[in-house]
């Protein structure tokens, strides 16, 4: 949300000289905060509402749901109401990019109260419609690109983040915070993806301008993301040290959240790096700010998860025990927040909407053409006509082809998302994690066999080459260590004396052997275990071998199946 701050008026004022644009921007760029005080903010705000003109009356109910918002400081009925008339009053003035903005600054308000699945709607309204409009309309570009970027990325659209925030980088004004921001958080998201050294470039930039403009919260930030990037790389004594500089200087500019953000995340290497009570000691000074305000529940469920591992190697039951209830507790509160499963499931989403917003446009495009094509049928000569009939023919095959890869992976991903939300919501047991591994099995199959079709045709090989979204999809249904962890405590709770056994007779066995053990106890076959690890048959079989001559005589009795 906005809050940028003008001289101290009685009132805010409309510069009626300036050209439409430049006096919406204007007169935005006017807005105060007055705290919880919401008479002087409305007394402040009146001379939009009494304008004729309705553009300035949809400004008003932006700014002032902004100002509510802030006073009370949570998602609430009075700002939902007036960001809405906003957008209305913005619709009726057919200014597009008014519209745009006022739809921005609404889904951001929900953004940063972590209601992103109230959020993924209008953001998806805003991602249409900006894309449908001339930039030179647009009411603070740089902001509209800005904030849709944060939210592609929030749901794990890293590539559309990273476009959304190129745009908005070329409309910020130079040597500003907003630049300064915008690099730092493009950086981010190359990090993610792994381009390294491009991240390096947009971090020093964004660290020069912050530090030339004494930006310090946002100098601290770009130290932060110059440790993630190290701690990626694990370099884990430079990302320390980047940490640390990142909590000093974030504690000098007061920023509570990016302290908050600091100490967890150096916790995480110091944990990493095997310095635990550092790293304990960070995590408990963590633990304060995000108990602080009610949205930042998932910085706390990111301590409780390292507190977890922690207690974990320590060997410390009663903390252990007390990390699950307390993640647990947080799992609940977070369902209607932006927990990871809501940003996968909005993500999925988000580009499905986006899907049927390209093929509505193709779809109206290629009525235009039609029409196009029937004025020129009139003067075109037969064989012009026969070479843009070809060409019409083959763009129509390559856009299904596009089309129905495209559908092919959203149905694999809704089928994992599906088949993990039914795990999630059932009692964890042996038969229920049967049954989740059998339709992974099964999804794992599917994807296999989809990607060697996609092999053998041509077209879908050279989508597959570009966009590897089959690859990483069964790259993803690998059992993750959560699973591995889930899978393990549902068979020492129904198994207890076999494993009980099992662990005395054999305390040498490593993690690789218990999984290859109690996967095959379950009476999952070879493929089915070298599908879920990821690894080949022929491992698991050298795997089966080596343990045949540790166990001896018993080894069939110990794997035979349940």
């Amino acid at each position: 949300m906005l809050s940028w701050v003008s001289v101290y008026s009685q009132t805010i004022t409309i510069d009626n000289s300036l050209e439409s644009n430049q006096k919406i921007e204007n007169t935005i760029r006017q807005y105060r905060d007055f705290g919880k005080d919401t008479l002087r903010l409305k007394s402040y705000l009146a001379p939009l509402l009494h304008s004729s003109d309705k553009k300035l009356q949809s400004v008003y109910y932006s700014l002032l749901a902004n100002g509510l918002s802030e006073a009370i400081d949570k998602v609430n009925l009075q700002s939902d109401h007036y960001y809405k008339k906003s957008i209305e009053t913005a619709k009726v003035t057919h200014h597009p990019g008014l519209e745009v903005w006022a739809l921005v600054n609404y889904a951001f308000y929900l953004y940063n109260y972590s209601k992103v699945t109230e959020a993924l709607q209008i953001y998806m309204d805003a991602d249409q419609k900006i894309n449908k409009t001339e930039t030179s309309q647009l009411i603070f570009p740089s902001l509209c690109y800005k904030n849709l970027g944060y939210f592609f990325g929030t749901i794990g659209d890293t590539k559309e983040a990273i476009s959304y925030l190129k745009n908005a980088e070329k409309y910020a004004q130079p040597h500003s915070r907003e630049l300064a921001s915008i690099k730092d958080n493009i950086a981010y998201y190359l990090i993610t993806i792994n381009q390294f050294s491009a991240a390096e470039k947009y971090l020093q930039e964004a660290l020069d301008i912050s530090f030339k403009i004494k930006d310090y919260e946002r100098y601290a930030k770009a130290l932060g993301n110059y440790g993630r990037l190290n701690h990626m790389q694990k370099n884990h004594a430079a990302a320390i040290q980047y940490y640390k500089d990142d909590l000093k200087f974030s504690k000098q500019a007061k920023a509570a959240k990016n302290t908050m953000f600091a100490h967890i995340e150096l916790s995480k290497v110091l944990f990493d790096n095997n310095q635990i009570a550092e790293a304990k000691a960070y995590l408990n000074e963590a633990i304060n700010y995000a108990r602080s305000k009610f949205y930042y529940m998932k910085f706390e469920k990111e301590i409780q998860e390292l507190n977890l591992k922690i207690a974990i190697r320590e060997k410390n039951v009663p903390q252990e025990l007390f990390a699950r209830r307390r993640l647990d507790v947080l799992e609940d509160s977070l369902a209607h927040l932006d927990s990871q499963k809501n940003l996968d499931r909005n993500n999925i989403l988000a580009q499905k909407e986006r899907y049927a917003s390209k093929l509505s446009l193709a779809n109206a495009q290629y009525e235009k053409e039609q029409l196009k094509t029937r004025a020129f049928i009139v003067i075109a000569t037969l064989l012009l006509l026969l070479l843009l009939l070809i060409v019409f023919i083959n763009k129509k095959q390559e856009k299904n082809r596009k089309n129905e890869y495209e559908k092919k992976v959203l149905q694999l991903q809704l089928d994992k998302v599906e088949s993990e939300q039914k795990l999630d919501n059932a009692h964890i047991t042996l038969a229920s994690l049967n049954t989740y591994l059998t339709e992974k099995n099964l999804q794992i199959e599917n994807l296999n066999k989809e990607i060697s079709i996609a092999k053998t045709q041509s077209s879908f090989s050279i989508l597959e080459k570009r966009e590897r979204k089959l690859q990483s999809l069964l790259d993803s249904h690998l059992m993750t260590n959560d699973n591995w962890q889930k899978f393990k405590s549902a068979f020492q709770n129904e198994q207890k004396d076999f494993y009980n056994q099992l662990i005395s007779d054999f305390p040498d066995f490593t993690e690789s052997n218990l999984r290859i053990i109690l996967l095959s106890k379950l009476g999952l076959s070879n493929q089915d275990v070298s599908s879920l690890l990821g690894v080949t048959i022929d491992a698991v079989k050298k795997a089966k071998q080596r343990l045949k001559k540790k166990i001896g005589s018993d080894y069939n009795s110990i794997l035979e199946e349940l």
